[in-house]
């Protein structure tokens, strides 16, 4: 299978695939898929691929696709277990039906079985700017000092400045890294899986694997740390999903 990044060229069999489900697990897709083409199962032994027929292997794909590739594993996850696969992904129909469905079967048989119950939270934690700076003067000895010497110092100050600039964001990346340890560690007690983030500008982003039969435990916990951080950190959160981050090992390209 191949990523769809090139202009569309000859017409092919060519199916844009979105996801694998178990066989006979799911309905007729009324949603529409990429390009304005209905939603088609391809089935195999036990499996069946998420598709739309594209005239072409080679095709560019627009930003409204993604929000229809997204339907379309939403619809699919309200009903049973999906195995999402990324944004853009076009293959021929051989490809689907044979290579897909055949030799990957049992890979793909045990990744649902793994994704079964399971929902993806995405979670950030963002600081805000004045409360981290209060915060590391209150707590960091030198760069206040440094800061005091700064303050009406004028040109003659600049070299401190700069040195106050370093002592500074070494005291942030410090920080976050202990904070992001700090607030995974924390999270991952009521998930099954994580997928991490490296943010410059967060303290934490991250995706959380949960089973369903957890996620009230999740939402609680994630409840009382972000009440805990205030004012100093502010949390983003996306959820429950189509578990798209723990199955690029199985559908990548």
């Amino acid at each position: 299978m191949a990523a769809a990044d090139t202009e569309q060229g000859r017409s092919t069999s060519a199916l844009y695939v979105y996801g694998i489900v178990r066989s006979g697990a799911l309905r007729k897709l009324d949603a529409e898929g990429v390009g304005g083409a209905p939603v088609e199962q391809v089935e195999g032994d036990g499996l069946a691929a998420l598709v739309s027929p594209v005239p072409t292997t080679e095709l560019r794909v627009k930003r409204r696709d993604l929000h229809r590739h997204l339907r379309i594993l939403e619809d699919a996850f309200e009903t049973t277990t999906v195995l999402p696969c990324p944004f853009a992904t076009v293959a021929s129909s051989d490809e689907v039906a044979n290579g897909l469905l055949v030799e990957r079967r049992d890979e793909l048989l045990s990744a649902l079985d793994r994704l079964d119950g399971m929902v993806q939270m995405n979670v950030k934690a963002v600081y805000v700017e004045d409360e981290l700076l209060r915060d590391i003067l209150k707590s960091n000895p030198q760069v206040a000092h440094m800061r005091e010497r700064t303050q009406g110092s004028g040109n003659a100050g600049y070299h401190a400045q700069l040195q106050l600039g370093e002592l500074v964001a070494g005291a942030v990346a410090d920080r976050r890294v202990r904070d992001g340890e700090r607030l995974l560690g924390e999270l991952a007690r009521s998930a099954a899986d994580v997928v991490v983030e490296e943010q410059h500008d967060a303290a934490l982003k991250g995706s959380f694997l949960v089973p369903r039969a957890r996620l009230g435990r999740f939402d609680k916990a994630l409840e009382d740390i972000a009440r805990r951080e205030q004012p100093l950190l502010q949390f983003d959160v996306i959820g429950p999903l189509p578990p798209t981050a723990f199955a690029s090992a199985y559908t990548g390209i």
